[in-house]
């Protein structure tokens, strides 16, 4: 199976490079090069604080939000600089993304230093000379994005979504647009839906079971993720459903934080933990007072995502991300459905 995956990664990510090469040599307006399907520039992309505008192809890309670096990475093209998440992987770079990175060695932002907040250092990435800042998956202010722009052209997320709550389709699609490569860009789209659909045929037992995902933080609560947060999306778009009174909770935020004491609101046909990023979380979860008592429980209708890769793969959900989340987790839930 993890063949399956490197060719479908590599067939998205065009594996070996080339079209990082073809950045640089691009020009506008060549009628050949358009047939080829190299980047075009002038190019441009619209975001919650404007539009940022390229007269010619970057060659220092800087990425700030979380995941970032995979929607860059996609295009075969390898930034400057990456931020930090969290995992220990070489260059901030998880496996699903290595074949695209190469032997390339990107500067790593707020190393091992995530606190849940973005944390710009404006001085040091001001030292990277970037001729492109892409800022999607952060919380970005509208100062701090005027601040970055007087560093480099800043692509923020899309104002038609809440914060972190963008679909992966749309900063594949702002990437796509700001490096002279839509197409290419609807191309990767498409194969991935594609898979979301194949999935959900083969898995008619998903469609309409409600569901949670849901995770721990602090002590005392457990986190349930929004409508919008793309561990939902995942579920949901293999057929799951999340309950309304769930989404209502959440709103337009990731998530929202239920007590211990009211911890029956998880008690829903399927009952997903994601506690890979700290696998020793389930012990803990276990022992909350209500656990036991919950009907998902006691019929096993739970599922705990606790290999690191595929927690990480489903957190990240982006266009590299997700063939090898959906690999992994579309049997376990068909396990979990049918148990």
């Amino acid at each position: 199976m993890a063949a399956v995956v490197l060719t479908a990664l590599c067939a998205l990510v065009a594996c070996g490079g080339a079209d990082t090469e073809a950045v640089g040599e691009t020009q506008s307006g060549d009628d050949d090069s358009a047939t080829a399907g190299a980047p075009q520039f002038p190019a441009s992309v619209e975001h919650r604080y404007g539009t940022t505008e390229l007269e010619e192809a970057p060659e220092r890309i800087v990425t700030l939000g979380f995941s970032d670096q995979d929607a860059v990475l996609a295009f075969g093209i390898t930034p400057v600089a990456v931020t930090y998440w969290y995992g220990d992987h070489p260059h901030a770079v998880w496996p699903w993304a290595q074949e695209a990175l190469g032997n390339a060695e990107p500067v790593v932002l707020n190393d091992g230093t995530f606190t849940g907040q973005q944390n710009f250092d404006y001085e040091r990435i001001a030292g990277l000379e970037p001729d492109l800042i892409v800022g999607l998956y952060t919380g970005m202010t509208q100062e701090e994005y005027e601040t970055l722009s007087r560093i480099a052209p800043t692509v923020a997320s899309s104002g038609d979504y809440p914060e972190y709550g963008m679909p992966w389709q749309e900063s594949t699609r702002m990437v796509g647009q700001i490096l002279g490569q839509p197409e290419r860009a609807e191309r990767m789209i498409a194969e991935v839906d594609q898979m979301f659909t194949d999935a959900a045929a083969a898995h008619p037992e998903f469609e309409g079971v409600e569901m949670v995902v849901a995770e721990m933080f602090e002590p005392g609560s457990s986190f349930v993720r929004s409508a919008t947060d793309p561990r939902t999306v995942f579920m949901t778009s293999l057929g799951f459903e999340l309950p309304a009174e769930i989404a209502e909770l959440a709103g337009d935020r990731d998530g929202a934080e239920i007590s211990d004491e009211l911890m029956t609101k998880l008690d829903r046909e399927l009952l997903i933990w994601n506690v890979g990023s700290d696998p020793s979380l389930r012990e803990q979860i276990e022992n909350k007072p209500l656990y036991s008592s919950l009907d998902a429980v006691q019929d096993g209708r739970v599922l705990f995502i606790e290999d690191p890769l595929v927690s990480g793969a489903l957190t990240w959900s982006t266009v590299l991300s997700l063939p090898y989340a959906l690999e992994h987790l579309v049997p376990e839930l068909a396990a979990a459905v049918g148990s």
